[in-house]
């Protein structure tokens, strides 16, 4: 790479997360090395004719400072200010730095982001919501909250509801009620969306959250949305999922197979961020020290490797085949 900055600490945090991953100083997957290398890559391409987006550090910036208004919901951090860790810095600084070099819209209006379960998706995913809501200065949102049901759409709709209760700083801005979420000066509405949803026709979104992927059995709810895209300047649709059960006329795992695709330069689409924390096919399940590949979050403390051995023991000490599915599943994120 021709990163050659003299002053480490001149790095923006999103470019040396990269720079980490492709130095070999963090353990990771292979998918999750060809999605740093990808952006290290465009960093070499930037502005060009062939490639006309730039990483903007400055709109980076400022999600990670979106973030020090959102307080965490849940468990024993509950009430304090999230501190987004470097994976998250890598992600956000990805899907919101990089824009146009002549019109400064984002790059990105889809992301992907599959691992395991128990790694702050959901809060990352209530944060992103309100942005876009809040942060974004778009005129009349409609920023909706899918999952596969009502009260998994719920989930992180009521996430992102506390979050705005707990954080002075955004709960000014918005209108809170039972079930909708408006702006009180651009209007527009954050609420959950399922296919239980009724009257879904008329919509024009600015941001969508796909919640657990892996449990749709269709494809309606990304269809829907995706449907009533390219109304909005720089609508972002962002997909969350651990990997699932099934394979076979899954959605998800369609979206899985595709995003590896771009990953590996089979496919070229540059409007999509694609971000696969994994184990690698050759990885030994039963070795600790490679189950951060899958869990940034909880495999990065002793405290947190703890617990997922705990559960690996259980697991595989009962020769219950259920529960070692449900374990490689769930906790190692392998389909």
């Amino acid at each position: 790479m021709k990163i050659n900055l003299e002053v480490e600490d001149l790095i923006h945090p999103c470019t040396q997360y990269a720079l980490d991953i492709v130095e070999k100083r963090r353990i990771v997957g292979r998918s999750e090395y060809l999605a740093c290398k990808r952006h290290l890559d465009d960093l070499e391409r930037q502005g060009s004719e062939e490639f006309p987006w730039i990483f903007d550090e400055a709109k980076a910036n400022k999600i990670y400072d979106w973030f020090h208004y959102c307080h965490h919901v849940k468990g024993a951090l509950a009430g304090q200010p999230i501190e987004l860790e470097p994976f998250q810095k890598f992600d956000l600084g990805c899907i919101f730095g990089w824009v146009h070099k002549d019109t400064g819209l984002r790059k990105y209006e889809k992301s992907f982001s599959l691992m395991a379960r128990k790694n702050a998706k959901s809060t990352i995913m209530s944060g992103i919501a309100l942005y876009l809501m809040a942060g974004d200065k778009e005129e009349s949102p409609e920023v909706y909250c899918a999952a596969v049901d009502r009260e998994q759409a719920r989930i992180v709709w009521k996430d992102a509801r506390s979050m705005a209760q707990k954080s002075p700083d955004i709960r000014k801005r918005l209108k809170i009620r039972n079930n909708l979420i408006t702006h009180l000066t651009r209007g527009g509405e954050l609420i959950p969306l399922s296919k239980e949803t009724k009257n879904k026709d008329g919509y024009n979104p600015s941001g969508a959250i796909i919640d657990e992927y892996h449990a749709h059995s269709t494809s309606e709810i990304y269809d829907l949305i995706w449907s009533a895209w390219g109304q909005r300047n720089q609508a972002l649709m962002a997909i969350i999922s651990t990997a699932g059960f099934e394979t076979v006329e899954n959605p998800c795992y369609d979206e899985y197979t595709y995003c590896k695709k771009i990953l590996i330069g089979e496919i070229v689409n540059e409007r999509y961020f694609v971000m696969i924390r994994e184990l690698d096919p050759d990885d030994d399940e039963h070795n600790p020290s490679i189950w951060i590949k899958a869990n940034p979050l909880r495999a990065a403390t002793a405290a947190g490797i703890e617990k997922l051995k705990e559960q690996h023991d259980e697991a595989f000490n009962s020769g219950i085949p259920k529960k070692i599915r449900n374990f490689r599943v769930k906790n190692l994120n392998k389909w």
